[in-house]
Formats: C-alpha cells, structure tokens, sequence
C-alpha cells in the first residue's frame, strides 16, 4: 500500500510539473486544411500553455465560413488578440460602427468587451485568435487610459521600405494585461536573413501570412511556412530565413 502511495504521488507531481512546464520554442502548425464545402465554423489550436510573463496563452486558427458568424462574449479573465489571415472580416466591437477588416488587419479585446465577427462573403473567412492572461495582476486602469480595445486597419498602417524589404509598425503600447504590447509586419526579400541570430528577455511570437522561411530557434532550424506561428521564449537565440522564391510577409509579436 505504502508503494502505491509513493507511486501515485509521483505520477501527480510528474502531472503537475508537466502542466506548469512553459510552451517550447518551436513551429507550430497551421494545420486547418482547406476546405471550401465546409458548413460549419472550424477551430484548431496551434499552442495552448503558459510563459514566462503569461499564465495562460492559447493560440487558435479559425476559419468561418460564408455568411456564418462568431460572437466573442465578454470574459473578466482572459484578453483576446484577432489578425484577418484571410478573406473580409465584418466586425463590431462593443457598440462601435460595423466595419470590414481586409487581410493583417487585427482586433484587440479588453477584458470585459465584446466582439461580433461575420463572414459576408462568399469564400471562408480565416483569423488566428490569440487570449492569454497575465502571471501578474490586470490592470483595467492602464488598458483604458492607452486607449482601450481598439481595431488596426492594414491599409491605414504605412509601409516603410529598406534594403531587405519593408516594414509596418503597427503600435506599440500597453493593454489591461501587458505592459508593452509590440506589433509590427516585416516583409522580407528572397534571399535575406531577418537579422544576425540574436536573442531579447521579450517572448516572440512570428505569424507567417506569406513565404517560406527557415527559423533558426536555438541549434535547430524549423520550416515555417503560411499560416505558422513561431514562438520564441525569453532569451532564445534565433533569426529567420526566407528560402522561397516569393518575399515573406510576417508579423512579429512582443509583449512584457
């Protein structure tokens, strides 16, 4: 009896600390396949865990299709982050004028606020939905005062061209949950290395809307491809090569 507690002990502790494990360093799929028949609105997770600054972080691809709808409810706990990967996105947000968003447009929802999105085309309609809830206390107060829960339009954000391609800043502020939310899409010629393999205490997130890549993470090297998501934790040596013969179009996510 006393070696089957000592056992089940174990397995509990082995359970526990598998839970509170943080999410790798790695590619992770897009794995919803095309399927233009589809009736139904289809989900699939791409990570779901904790880092080092968020207890929960779930990252979802989503494809809606034609003349279907999603309505977010409000939730005291968790904030939620939404891109257009594709098609036309028909949104309101709290009681804000209906507007579509086109494709690496977003959407970030406070706590508290919700979100009707509406597919009125006649193709699917694709969005990754990324919530996630600080270790840390949320601050409602420092959410409002940056602004709130707000939309980015793609077409209203400049592109800044340089020798390896462009860039768009998308914005740089804080929300309920994070100190410093940090968006901007990178386009990257063929050929060309994003930067030097480096490494920052911010956790990074890489979504791929166009190209094929090649992440350098750590030792390894991963293919990324359209529809990846990347993630990088603090202090992870990487960079990120465009091996296609197309330019790379991705955003790239920070936050603390």
């Amino acid at each position: 009896m006393k070696k089957m507690l000592t056992l089940l002990t174990l397995v509990i502790w082995s359970a526990l600390n598998a839970q509170e494990s943080p999410l790798p360093s790695q590619v992770f799929k897009w794995n919803l396949a095309a399927n233009s028949t589809a009736t139904k609105i289809q989900s699939s997770t791409l990570f779901d865990g904790k880092g080092g600054v968020l207890n929960k972080h779930t990252m979802k691809g989503m494809r809606v299709p034609s003349h279907q709808k999603i309505n977010i409810k409000k939730s005291k706990e968790v904030e939620r982050f939404y891109i257009v990967k594709s098609g036309l996105a028909t949104i309101q947000l709290n009681d804000q004028k209906i507007t579509t968003l086109n494709r690496g447009s977003v959407v970030c929802v406070l706590p508290n606020d919700i979100l009707n999105i509406a597919n009125k085309e006649d193709g699917p309609l694709e969005i990754y939905e990324m919530s996630y809830q600080a270790n840390s206390s949320m601050n409602i107060e420092r959410g409002v005062k940056a602004g709130g829960s707000f939309i980015t339009h793609w077409d209203d954000i400049t592109f800044k061209p340089h020798d390896k391609g462009g860039v768009r800043q998308f914005f740089d502020r804080p929300t309920a949950m994070l100190n410093r939310f940090d968006i901007h899409v990178t386009q990257l010629n063929v050929g060309f290395k994003s930067h030097d393999p480096h490494t920052h205490v911010n956790e990074e997130i890489i979504l791929m809307l166009e190209g094929n890549a090649e992440m350098q993470i750590g030792n390894d090297h991963q293919k990324a491809n359209p529809g990846d998501a990347v993630l990088l934790g603090s202090n992870v040596l990487h960079n990120l090569t465009n091996i296609g013969n197309t330019p790379c179009l991705y955003f790239a996510i920070q936050w603390n």
